[in-house]
């Protein structure tokens, strides 16, 4: 009886974590599109010179560091598709 309860009680769980991580993933989405309205929008605002700097300097992972700090609410699969893109 108390392995039923421990294995619904923790599905109860991960269907809760998943439902608030849908969520706020929606909402960063949505903050996303209204600050630069697409992916092109993002990246006429990001300083690209400072961004090459740093991953040149300290590589790829600090320069996508760096666009996410600079850009809140920017996800980490478009500050590392940035960070690829960038020409060298």
């Amino acid at each position: 009886m108390s392995g039923e309860v421990l294995l619904y009680g923790g599905m109860a769980v991960v269907l809760v974590a998943g439902l608030v991580s849908r969520l706020g993933a929606r909402k960063r989405a949505r903050e996303f599109q209204e600050r630069y309205g697409s992916y092109e929008g993002f990246r006429r605002q990001v300083d690209a010179g400072r961004v090459r700097e740093v991953a040149r300097e300290r590589g790829n992972v600090a320069a996508v560091k760096e666009v996410r700090e600079r850009h809140p609410g920017v996800s980490l699969v478009m500050a590392k598709r940035y960070v690829d893109q960038l020409p060298a």
